[in-house]
């Protein structure tokens, strides 16, 4: 059954790419490239630099299929709403076709997102989504919460106990991502490990000094009570591990969370971590990019086995579920042995 909707799929996508570049849809023609902006949380960490390539390596795919795309990439230099609202205003003026995004606040953007889709613009979130999900077409959830959650709170009973004390390193009370999360381990840990408990949640804003200091927070006013670190952004898992090093105690706080594995190697060889969690942040944005693309041309695959699908280029096919999510796949444990 899988094999034969995955054929269906295939013929459908390549009559797709076939008429958009011999007849153009509707005016992104073959002849006229469309215009992409990516704007993520900040530009300055390596996850999003991982997302940006993500994207350009399928604007590259794109092209070599006759599907040129101009890809801009732009965004504020550090976790803030405002100048992010700034941002995508400025490209709203530009009238690109699609505006990709990841939202600092769940709340805050809804607004001028539905302002880019008033002006026609596609709008495609990825990594962090808004409240309302008619500020967007699609959104691209690159993990299911509830498996995160379950991922996250075994490895802390695994290495800690059932009954541990943890403290939650976040980003922004707004967070959507990092609340819904959160939600989700508190679920999870009262239907399996109803003795494990969570002693404080610290708010370091995506920024790696205020990061660092809530993270000095909880290791001098939890710690022994909190002896497990769940730091759920990917600022805030490297600081905590940053801070649990300079207080020497290595190997007594168990420290987990999301980041990429270059940015926790050290941490790995000086036994502060033993295993970063994450999914592929280069898809993320590939898949992202290709979303955008899809809307623009026309391309969305509708009406297979009931349900409508986005191309993905080399990552396959996603289709597209309620509140138009997509979602990329499960997360993956990285450990000293693979980094």
């Amino acid at each position: 059954m899988r094999k034969s909707i995955f054929i269906t799929l295939l013929v459908l996508l390549s009559i797709s790419i076939a008429s958009v570049v011999a007849f153009g849809e509707g005016a992104a023609t073959s002849a006229t490239p469309i215009t992409i902006y990516m704007v993520p949380k900040f530009t300055g960490a390596p996850y999003f630099t991982a997302c940006e390539q993500g994207a350009l390596q399928a604007v590259s795919e794109l092209n070599e299929l006759g599907l040129p795309v101009k890809f801009y990439y732009m965004g504020p230099s550090t976790a803030n709403t405002e100048d992010e609202i700034k941002t995508i205003t400025s490209i709203i003026a530009l009238h690109p076709n699609a505006l990709l995004y990841s939202a600092n606040d769940s709340q805050a953007l809804i607004p001028v997102l539905k302002q880019a889709m008033a002006a026609g613009i596609k709008v495609v979130g990825f990594d962090a989504d808004v409240a309302d999900p008619s500020a967007r077409d699609l959104f691209i959830n690159q993990v299911d919460f509830n498996v995160l959650a379950r991922t996250l709170i075994d490895l802390v009973a695994q290495n800690v106990g059932p009954d541990a004390g943890i403290a939650i390193l976040s980003a922004d009370p707004n967070a959507a991502n990092q609340n819904a999360w959160i939600a989700a381990m508190k679920a999870y840990m009262a239907q399996s490990y109803p003795k494990m408990n969570i002693v404080t949640i610290q708010y370091g804003g995506d920024l790696p000094g205020p990061s660092y200091q809530d993270a000095q927070t909880i290791i001098n006013a939890y710690y022994p009570k909190a002896k497990a670190i769940v730091a759920i952004t990917s600022v805030a898992f490297p600081m905590a591990a940053q801070a649990v090093l300079d207080a020497g105690l290595a190997g007594k706080i168990y420290v987990v969370g999301l980041a990429t594995p270059n940015d926790m190697k050290k941490y790995f060889q000086a036994g502060v971590v033993k295993q970063d969690v994450l999914w592929n942040p280069v898809h993320l944005g590939s898949l992202a990019l290709y979303a955008a693309n899809d809307l623009v041309r026309g391309m969305m695959i509708n009406n297979i086995n009931g349900k409508e699908y986005i191309g993905g280029g080399k990552l396959g096919f996603y289709a597209v579920g309620p509140n138009n999510v997509v979602l990329l796949g499960k997360p993956f444990i990285f450990t000293a042995q693979n980094v």
